[in-house]
């Protein structure tokens, strides 16, 4: 899986092996596998993003700030397709389930 995310104009790649993925801002009680300091809006523990028979899917972790695709509010899991865009505080990201493949 690859991860491209944005926050104040910069662009950033991410190529991860894991199956599971944290999102959020870690400290000495939280890791995660995509670290997306220094935004500030952004929970600890924010959103997880996973792949699943081939599908990948993100849901929000109970983040202050909330998660969205594509603009909206997501409540419960949501199923991301290639292109939707994930808003996580300030930050952007955008998931390539197939890492090219």
């Amino acid at each position: 899986m690859q991860v491209s995310y944005q926050y104040q104009g910069k662009w950033h790649i991410k190529s991860l092996l894991e199956v599971v993925v944290v999102v959020g801002r870690p400290n000495a009680q939280s890791e995660v596998g995509i670290d997306l300091s220094p935004d500030t809006t952004v929970s600890r523990v924010h959103a997880k993003i996973w792949l699943a028979d081939e599908l990948c899917w993100i849901e929000d972790l109970g983040s202050r700030h909330g998660t969205t695709v594509n603009g909206t509010r997501i409540t419960a899991r949501q199923q991301l397709k290639e292109g939707d865009l994930i808003g996580i505080g300030e930050t952007t990201l955008r998931v390539n389930a197939s890492n090219g493949k």
